[in-house]
C-alpha cells in the first residue's frame, strides 16, 4: 500500500500543478488583453485630444456659421469613425479572449480530469489489494483458530 500511497500523493501533485498551469495561464491571458485594451483606451484618449484641439481650432477660425456646421459635421464624422473603430477593436479584444480563456480551461479541466481518474484508479487499485490481503490474512488466521 505505501507505493500506491506514494502513487497517489504524486498523482495529486501533478493535479494540483495542473490547475496551477491553468490558473497561470488564465492570468497571463488576463493580462495580455488588460495591455492590450489599455493601448486602445490610449488611442481613444489620443483621438479625443485631437479632435479637441481641431474643435478648438474650428472654433478660432470659421466665422460664417454654415461653414462652421459643415466643418463640425466633418469633424463629428471622421472622430466619429475613429471612434467607432476602437470599440470594434475593444470588442474583438474581448471575443478573443473569451475564446482563450474557454480554450485555457477546456485544456485545464481535460487534464485535470485526466489525473483525477489517474488517482481514483490508484486509490481503487490500492483499496482492492488491501482488501485482497485482509481477505488472506483472515483465511490465514481462521483454521489456526479453529484448531485450537
Amino acid at each position: 500500500m505505501r507505493d500506491k500511497g506514494s502513487e497517489f500523493l504524486n498523482e495529486a501533485e501533478d493535479a494540483n500543478r495542473s490547475m496551477y498551469a491553468t490558473i497561470q495561464a488564465l492570468a497571463e491571458t488576463q493580462f495580455k488583453i488588460l495591455q492590450r485594451l489599455a493601448d486602445v483606451q490610449r488611442e481613444q484618449f489620443r483621438q479625443a485630444l485631437e479632435a479637441a484641439r481641431d474643435q478648438l481650432r474650428l472654433i478660432s477660425q470659421v466665422r460664417d456659421p454654415q461653414e462652421f456646421a459643415s466643418a463640425q459635421a466633418e469633424l463629428v464624422k471622421g472622430y466619429g469613425q475613429q471612434y467607432m473603430d476602437s470599440i470594434n477593436e475593444a470588442v474583438n479584444i474581448m471575443s478573443g479572449a473569451w475564446k482563450q480563456y474557454g480554450e485555457q480551461l477546456e485544456k485545464g479541466l481535460t487534464s485535470g480530469a485526466d489525473v483525477f481518474r489517474r488517482m481514483a484508479d490508484t486509490a481503487t487499485r490500492g483499496a482492492e489489494e488491501a482488501t485482497s490481503r485482509a481477505a488472506k490474512t483472515t483465511e490465514k488466521a481462521a483454521p489456526s483458530s479453529k484448531r485450537s
